[in-house]
């Protein structure tokens, strides 16, 4: 969940503690709700950020000595406060961000140092405006009903909850339809993760033996989406557009995505600390690789949890500046497995890209440019494209173990 968002949970959450209309439940509600996120603070690249983010800060065992050293902190200013009721407040609003967090899909380690296992229930997208202006507006409506203050914080957090155990719901649904429509294995990873702007867009993800399968879809009573929907091509059409990819289940297009051949250099990459740290994150992880005639490769992983709804290349559209997927890292490798450079794809988010890599698109990748529904397609369909994970082949060959393919069929016919 973003930061702000914390903040005006926890100082709705904190409000109901206090009896008397209080600055310091608001305040300390609202510092030690954010708090958590500080981490960022201390991951100066953004492996550091994988490795770390939603640790130290996000734990229940560190909980407590955070929420002390917050209330010492809180006792400068409110110094007639006890130091008990204060350690609470900022308690309270800690345990809230965690459990805030738990919500959505990025994945919270709630017991590090003893574990750093993740924790996500994929119910809520990291960004969702409701929550957000629900906490906002209870806040304010806090604030402004001083002696009511209390009812109205206490009758807010009962709405956040119910509005989070709705999300949970649809979640629920979500699950029941991919496995319906996907018709996983048995051994196979299964999830449904929430989408931008509404609890009934979700993305299906199925990760099997030898290929992982996506779909877009939505359960919502208005979902539309088109047979095939144009990408936006600038931030204002991002909206508009939104729709458009979100399909009802019976329509939905499930998209297969098929995992490279064990290789020397694929195992040598594997084995990287870099990319260790990056498979312990990654829930869906899918990599790419690009062979060249001297025995180099380069080799680009992803992690397909953040499968953006509209297709488009892995880098950033220089024309328009849309970042399309993060969280992509490339190590390329010579023809003896000696690494010669490694990077995040893109490297900054304002589209600088570091001295290692001013270029690491793969040979034959598609042009920023390039349309399509999930994968990327060329011009003249006939023409094979390096897409994610293989490549896109007319839907002829989806048998093929590297062909990644997207049929325009129904999905009975998909299944067949």
């Amino acid at each position: 969940m973003d930061t702000i968002t914390h903040g005006l949970a926890g100082s709705v959450l904190t409000r109901t503690l206090s009896a008397r209309p209080a600055r310091r439940a608001f305040l300390l509600g609202a510092m030690a709700g954010m708090f958590p996120d500080c981490d960022f603070l201390f991951t100066p690249d953004r492996l550091s950020y994988l490795r770390n983010h939603r640790g130290w800060t996000h734990s229940f065992i560190a909980m407590p000595f955070f929420a002390l050293a917050l209330a010492l902190i809180g006792r400068l200013v409110f110094r007639r406060a006890r130091l008990p009721a204060l350690w609470l407040f900022c308690a309270v609003a800690i345990v809230s961000h965690i459990l805030l967090d738990w919500v959505t899909s990025f994945g919270t380690m709630f017991f590090v140092p003893i574990s750093r296992t993740r924790y996500s229930l994929d119910w809520v997208f990291i960004l969702d405006p409701v929550l957000t202006g629900l906490a906002a507006v209870l806040l304010g409506a806090a604030l402004a009903w001083r002696k009511g203050g209390r009812k109205v914080a206490a009758a807010g957090s009962l709405l956040l909850c119910s509005y989070i155990a709705f999300c949970a719901v649809q979640h629920r649904r979500a699950l029941a339809v991919w496995r319906r429509i996907d018709g996983p294995i048995s051994g196979a990873r299964i999830a449904v993760l929430p989408q931008f702007l509404s609890p009934f867009r979700w993305l299906g993800l199925s990760d099997r033996a030898g290929e992982v399968h996506a779909a877009f879809f939505d359960i919502g009573p208005f979902a539309r989406g088109v047979p095939d929907p144009r990408p936006p091509e600038r931030f204002s059409e991002i909206l508009s557009s939104l729709s458009d990819f979100y399909p009802p289940p019976q329509r939905a297009v499930i998209l297969r995505f098929a995992k490279p051949a064990e290789s020397r250099l694929l195992a040598a990459t594997r084995a990287l600390p870099d990319v260790q740290t990056y498979l312990a994150f990654a829930r869906f992880p899918l990599a790419t690789v690009d062979s060249q005639p001297d025995g180099s490769a380069a080799i680009t992983w992803e992690d397909l949890r953040f499968l953006p709804w509209f297709s488009g290349p892995w880098q950033r559209d220089q024309k328009n500046g849309l970042r399309r997927e993060p969280f992509l890292y490339r190590v390329r490798l010579d023809a003896a497995g000696r690494v010669l450079d490694r990077t995040f794809v893109p490297t900054s988010r304002f589209g600088r890209r570091s001295a290692l890599a001013p270029d690491l698109r793969p040979s034959g990748a598609p042009t920023s440019g390039s349309a399509g529904r999930g994968l990327d397609r060329s011009p003249d369909p006939a023409q094979t494209l390096r897409s994610r994970g293989a490549r896109l082949l007319p839907p002829v060959t989806r048998e093929t173990p590297r062909a990644a393919t997207e049929s325009g069929t129904t999905l009975a016919q998909t299944r067949s």
